[in-house]
């Protein structure tokens, strides 16, 4: 009975007749995403963790808008993975508002609550972006 009280102390629980439930608990951004610049056809990530309640769902915004995300129809699609961080296979430029360059937020959600983290931004860097990156910016640390 004392160890019972220990975990149920440290737990938020309520008894129901003799089943004892766990309480949903809003979630929490435990890993906040960060920039990410990539070319296009390679592969990125944005990560996000986060806690919560045993029902909390991830949900990812671009640009403060719904990711449309891979369901097994289309392949090109970014997916959700377990841990709650976006995956692109391939990144895509596409015409002017099929990008996927952007501003993302990943968001937490469950019956107790919300938590929106931090905006990451998704660079799709250019030739000539990549060419300043190898070439040029390692030449000023010698100057």
């Amino acid at each position: 009975l004392k160890s019972i009280h220990h975990l149920t102390s440290q737990l938020p629980v309520s008894l129901a007749g003799s089943r004892v439930c766990a309480e949903e608990t809003p979630p929490r951004i435990v890993h906040q995403p960060s920039d990410v610049v990539v070319k296009v056809g390679n592969p990125a990530r944005l990560s996000c963790g986060a806690e919560g309640g045993p029902s909390m769902t991830i949900q990812w915004l671009r640009n403060g808008q719904p990711v449309e995300t891979f369901n097994g129809d289309r392949e090109r699609l970014p997916i959700v993975l377990p841990e709650g961080s976006l995956f692109f296979l391939s990144v895509e430029k596409g015409r002017r508002g099929q990008s996927q360059e952007g501003v993302y937020t990943c968001v937490a959600s469950n019956s107790a609550g919300t938590a929106v983290s931090r905006n990451a931004s998704l660079y799709i860097a250019s030739k000539t972006f990549v060419f300043l990156l190898k070439c040029v910016l390692p030449l000023k640390t010698y100057m």
